[in-house]
């Protein structure tokens, strides 16, 4: 390139900026009439309803010929509606930064990793498991409430001795 020549003026960019996609038809192989439940894998009868997903199917070939149909300035396509299995998954919170106690963290993720877990996983689960049990609650609680003093303790005297160096 020319140092003279702007990015814009390149003639290599010019080329690359002006190829198009190629249109690409959908994939419809995964959809087949007909298909047993025994083909599919353990559990996936129950998550997917196969007539939905055609109906589905259906509904945004049928949107984009009606769209196809009128002008270019009247064309609007609604987003089809999602099949009610995805209405009732599971929504997940945004993360959460934790902090662990270094040995516990350690221990954490060497414990889920040969679970092939998560620890937000593995925390869930322990707190809904809890829940059930008022006895192991209180004793969670009681531990939590220990702990959480020792923590508090522990930054009071960190922010003490940390004033102490400053003014030595």
């Amino acid at each position: 390139m020319n140092p003279a020549q702007s990015v814009d003026e390149n003639p290599a960019l010019q080329g690359f900026r002006q190829r198009r996609r190629p249109a690409v038809s959908r994939n419809t192989s995964l959809v087949e009439e007909g298909v047993s439940p025994d083909k599919l894998p353990t559990g996936a009868a129950e998550l997917i309803n196969i007539e939905e997903t055609e109906l589905v199917t259906a509904e945004v070939q049928s949107e984009v010929e009606v769209a196809k149909s009128k002008s270019a300035t009247e064309v609007v396509i609604e987003a089809p509606t999602l099949p009610p299995q995805i209405d009732q998954l599971i929504t997940v919170a945004p993360r959460r930064n934790i902090r662990l106690e270094e040995s516990l963290d350690d221990e954490l993720s060497d414990f889920v990793q040969g679970k092939r877990l998560s620890i937000e996983i593995l925390l869930e689960a322990l707190y809904l498991y809890a829940k059930k049990d008022e006895v192991l609650m209180e004793e969670v609680l009681t531990l939590a409430e220990e702990r959480m003093k020792e923590r508090k303790e522990a930054g009071k005297l960190r922010r003490v001795y940390s004033q102490m160096q400053k003014y030595r």
